[in-house]
């Protein structure tokens, strides 16, 4: 397990709320709740002491909208993804589900004769919460059956995404389910229920005369 994966885990907790048990004659079958990943969020700065902290590293579980291949994909293209669990901190949802985020195609290679496979390069780029933009990056790794769709998925410091599949065209599934992870750490202020974009800290010491 790597260090970054350990550090997420870490970090929160699921929290997935149980449906209600049903009472007598009650007909209704009960509504499950989104699932949440609840982050224990650190001390916030002094400059900011009623901002929630998401600290950087933390997982956001993303689900691709519309299938990414070679046969239609270039490279520079982004594609969408959507938030498949909110992120809480303080009792305060501060990335919903539903918000979408972008990765960009950085390498195609196509599918060819005698079983050469279909591949692409891709990295997340950032989700968006309202006017706010949230960098993300992030690694994962899935395999299919042998002989059929392969995807592999892998990450160097954070960064690309490998996608293979044996034989056939290389593919980004819908639907396909992966974490990515703040690229650094994310100050909300629950009073006006935005993202607070971090100033430079000011300096303690005079500049010289």
């Amino acid at each position: 397990m790597s260090a970054r994966r350990a550090l997420g885990l870490a970090l929160l907790s699921l929290s997935v709320a149980s449906a209600a048990h049903a009472q007598p004659g009650a007909t209704a079958p009960a509504t499950a709740a989104a699932p949440q990943l609840v982050v224990a969020a650190p001390v916030p700065p002094p400059s900011y002491p009623d901002a929630l902290v998401l600290p950087k590293d933390t997982p956001v579980r993303l689900m691709v909208l519309n299938e990414v291949n070679t046969r239609k994909a270039k490279v520079g293209d982004k594609f969408v993804l959507r938030v498949d669990e909110n992120v809480a901190a303080g009792g305060t949802t501060i990335i919903p589900v539903g918000a979408k985020a972008f990765g960009e195609v950085t390498m195609i290679r196509e599918n060819g004769a005698l079983g050469r496979s279909g591949k692409i390069g891709a990295r997340l780029l950032y989700i968006e919460v309202g006017e706010a933009r949230i960098p993300i990056s992030g690694e994962e790794q899935t395999k299919g059956n042998a002989g059929g769709d392969r995807v592999v998925m892998a990450a160097a410091a954070f960064g690309p995404f490998g996608l293979l599949a044996r034989g056939t065209q290389g593919k980004l599934k819908a639907g396909a389910i992966f974490n990515g992870y703040l690229e650094s750490e994310t100050l909300f202020d629950p009073r006006t229920s935005s993202f607070i974009t971090r100033e430079a800290e000011p300096s303690s010491s005079e500049p010289p005369s």
